[in-house]
């Protein structure tokens, strides 16, 4: 009995944490050491239609919308099309002004009701009349140079989506914003490495980029509609990557239960798009065969073998008393280092945040439409 016990902690153990591990490590050799295999133009420059979806966003527009205008890409080449879904805040009047002030090409678009991110895309989609079509967050900014080096990437065939990598702008160094920031590491390169093999499964709807004729639409029953997007150019035989250079800044909720809420939804919306793409399991090429199997296992599987890797641990612990003193130990160092204090505070809530994620979409609460995050803007 003593022995199985062991053994099974040992098993759960090498699963749960080796194996994470082992892939985050080699995607990060990936990330540091190969480029992304493509033959790219730098003097490309199609008509691009950026699509702000926007609800309550009051505090962020004017910027957000000052931001765009500052971008190093042609003028003449640019629409942009913001799409209000129902706002009490005077979103539309505002970013309307912006519009006459900055002398945009483009349209905003006002939804009589709130339909979710999705619906809202779609209503955007409809108005477009670029070659390529941009999405972007309203509460996140670019460099000036952002764009154009993401619509380098649309000139080589082979890749459908192209999305970028954050960069936080929160200044205070509280526990909360250094956890994201070190999970934000290893989460960018993960994604890099992912895309110079072949695709990363999950994408950022704070910049992502497709060809006009390769989008049909954004599927209004799903949350997380840029990874949704993004798997379905998998699906069409299309690369899907993020591309290093492409920078963007969304600030981190300072806040904990601000952050557990953001993270719990994305997290979740993650999940939604998984499931609807599930047929990838079964993608004969080597590297979709094993990048989306394992970011499911990541998001989906390994979070529910938390507990009993928790569980197993106390009974090893309680079965073999002298394991506790080297595991005390070795808790101490974690506490006093700040990195691996970082690291552990990140492990162990980014585990509770996805057994949440997996509880709302298990009880059928699809979070398709939430609110606003206040403590989420920029300053």
């Amino acid at each position: 009995m003593i022995n199985l016990v062991l053994l099974a902690w040992l098993l759960v153990g090498f699963i749960h944490i080796g194996i994470p591990l082992a892939y985050f490590a080699a995607m990060g050799r990936v990330a540091s050491s190969r480029n992304y295999g493509l033959n790219l133009s730098n003097d490309w420059e199609p008509t691009v239609s950026i699509i702000v979806p926007t609800y309550n966003e009051s505090p962020v527009v004017e910027k957000k919308l000052r931001n765009l205008s500052e971008v190093d890409y042609p003028k003449d080449k640019v629409e942009l099309i913001v799409v209000d879904s129902a706002s009490s805040d005077g979103t539309a009047k505002q970013a309307r002004k912006a519009f006459d002030e900055m002398g945009f090409k483009g349209a905003v678009l006002e939804e009589s009701e709130r339909n979710g991110k999705a619906s809202g895309l779609n209503t955007g989609l409809k108005r477009a009349s670029g070659e390529l079509i941009c999405i972007s967050d309203a509460e996140c900014l670019w460099n000036k140079e952002t764009l154009r080096n993401a619509v380098k990437y649309l000139s080589d065939p082979s890749v459908g989506s192209v999305s970028g990598v954050h960069a936080s702008q929160a200044l205070d160094a509280n526990l909360a914003v250094s956890m994201e920031n070190s999970y934000r590491s290893i989460y960018r390169a993960v994604r890099i490495g992912e895309s110079k093999i072949n695709s990363t499964p999950v994408a950022e709807g704070e910049i992502q980029l497709f060809r006009r004729a390769d989008l049909p639409g954004f599927d209004t029953r799903i949350g997380g509609d840029d990874t949704d997007a993004a798997l379905s150019m998998v699906e069409k035989g299309l690369r899907a990557i993020s591309a290093e250079d492409v920078v963007f800044f969304e600030p981190t909720p300072s806040v904990w239960g601000a952050r557990f809420r953001q993270k719990i939804r994305r997290g979740q919306h993650v999940i939604q798009a998984f499931l609807a793409h599930r047929r990838l399991f079964t993608k004969r090429s080597t590297p979709t065969g094993i990048i989306f199997p394992m970011e499911f296992f990541l998001y989906a599987i390994n979070p529910i073998l938390f507990v009993p890797f928790v569980i197993l641990t106390i009974w090893v612990v309680a079965i073999f008393p002298l394991v506790l003193y080297p595991g005390l130990a070795g808790l101490a160092v974690i506490i006093l280092v700040p990195s691996l204090r970082q690291m552990g505070a990140t492990y162990l809530t980014n585990n509770v945040i996805m057994l949440a994620a997996l509880y709302q979409e298990a009880r059928g609460n699809k979070q398709l439409t939430w609110e606003k995050i206040e403590e989420n803007r920029l300053q």
